[in-house]
């Protein structure tokens, strides 16, 4: 859905973004992680069509951005990191401004209006005024401005940025839902938390170079040989003991009731390293893996370095 070939930014001397390439399939919310320097909103900007490459090109749904610009515009949705709101305007009339902007079927625009409102879930604040919104609120009338033509690829930078823990589980809630219905996401962000459990894929950049991209499993398994598992039990009990028995477990750590450990076999030898526990009489709670965060696999790749 999203293809970047070879794109690469110039300015003057410094180069924002060099050779530059990924492919998004449809679907996917693409998460574009590293330092504040590091050339993710130079992308963003040349992706939606802002910002014209040095060299490279973009193509959406197959159509190049910068070679057709009105038609890839139909097809594209854009929030930046700070965008402007009209505070004189009340929220449908916002959201009817640019329905015509983007010359959507005058007879479809009200009844879109009313849809993307509660897809984003402004109902309460339809006929507000845009002034009176809360930061939270005007960003899920900026995502639904970007949306209100039913694009294909919704492009976002920074977009949890200055949002309070409440405002930022409601946006990722909104964007799964877009995910759902088919809508490709490419995503920019420093903070790497609110992209947990959300983005199905990243890609790490620094100094405008991309150092890894692809599916979050993926690169866990490439960069982690292991597993790293948690067992739980009630009462005493060796585990640490019973642990060390299977050649494929190493590093124990217990605390407790509780044990951490590293594992390098398969899975039918994790089954028996569980059943073996069982039949020892341990009174396992839980058995399960520790998972890798976007913290941690951004913490392996990464260098920190900007431009």
């Amino acid at each position: 859905m999203i293809t970047i070939e070879n794109l690469r930014r110039e300015y003057g001397d410094l180069v924002a973004v060099e050779d530059l390439s990924v492919s998004i399939p449809q679907g996917e919310i693409y998460g574009l992680i590293g330092p504040n320097g590091a050339g993710k909103t130079t992308s963003i900007r040349m992706a939606c069509g802002l910002l014209t490459p040095t060299s490279g090109r973009v193509t959406v749904n197959g159509v190049d951005v910068h070679g057709d610009p009105e038609l890839a515009q139909s097809y594209i949705g854009y929030l930046s990191d700070f965008f402007n709101v009209y505070d004189d305007l009340k929220v449908w009339e916002y959201l009817d401004y640019f329905a015509h902007a983007y010359k959507m079927n005058e007879a479809a625009i009200s009844a879109r209006i009313e849809e993307v409102i509660a897809e984003v879930g402004l109902e309460v604040k339809r006929d507000s005024f845009i002034r009176g919104l809360s930061r939270g609120m005007k960003q899920r009338l900026g995502i639904a401005r970007a949306i209100i033509h039913r694009p294909q690829v919704l492009l976002l930078d920074e977009p949890a940025s200055g949002l309070d823990p409440k405002a930022r589980a409601d946006l990722r809630a909104v964007l799964r839902s877009l995910r759902d219905a088919g809508t490709t996401v490419l995503i920019s962000s420093h903070i790497l938390s609110e992209l947990e459990g959300f983005c199905t894929s990243i890609g790490v950049m620094e100094r405008g170079r991309m150092v890894r991209s692809g599916r979050i499993d993926a690169i866990v398994a490439e960069q982690t040989p292991y597993r790293v598992l948690r067992v739980e039990w009630l009462g005493e009990a060796p585990v640490a003991e019973l642990l060390g028995t299977s050649g494929h477990v190493s590093d124990v750590v217990v605390s407790t009731t509780q044990a951490a450990f590293r594992f390098a076999g398969s899975p039918d030898e994790l089954a028996a390293v569980l059943a073996s526990l069982v039949a020892a009489g341990v009174r396992v709670v839980s058995f399960s893996d520790v998972k890798q965060t976007v913290e941690d696999i951004y913490m392996k790749l990464s260098h920190n370095e900007v431009m």
